[in-house]
């Protein structure tokens, strides 16, 4: 992998843009209000998916901003005619700008978020989630996103944390 430095210095916006949706994606896990959670999330979205625009990665960007417009509906509604709509958004924005095959990892990552926020709950939730998140971060780790692929990293520590906590409650 290229140095950290080196992938700053060969596009220094993108990477800015990014390292502050690392911050945003951090004070989002800080909230413990259930609507702030969600406010927060769909600010990430919107910023990491221009980190991923201006990086040259439409797919991923598309992705992360129906991610955004996806967690702000889910606080809606769970019903799931919106989720199939979620899901048709995704694969028709997604599936026609795929150049590279690692960029399906970003339709399917944001498939299977989209799935768990509609139709799971609690530990099951949690970890479908959890496998969207592998998908964005090796994604973000293969494309050279240092700040996606950082707070994809956290996310995940963090969500396997909170998994583990619920586990253990119920056993």
């Amino acid at each position: 992998m290229r140095a950290l430095a080196e992938l700053f210095a060969a596009n220094p916006l993108a990477q800015s843009v990014g390292l502050l949706a690392f911050v945003i994606g951090i004070l989002t896990f800080i909230q413990h209000n259930d609507q702030r959670l969600r406010l927060f999330l769909t600010v990430f979205s919107i910023v990491i998916g221009v980190h991923f625009f201006l990086l040259g990665g439409v797919t991923a960007a598309y992705a992360a901003w129906l991610s955004g417009l996806r967690s702000f509906v889910s606080s809606r509604t769970r019903h799931i005619a919106v989720m199939g709509f979620f899901l048709a958004i995704v694969w028709l924005l997604g599936i026609p700008n795929i150049t590279q095959p690692i960029q399906w990892l970003t339709v399917i990552g944001t498939t299977l978020g989209t799935w768990a926020l509609y139709r799971e709950q609690g530990i099951r939730m949690r970890a479908i989630i959890l496998l969207g998140t592998v998908c964005w971060m090796t994604h973000n780790y293969a494309v050279g996103s240092i700040g996606g692929a950082m707070i994809e990293t956290c996310f995940l520590f963090v969500n396997s944390h909170t998994i583990y906590r619920l586990w253990r409650r119920r056993t």
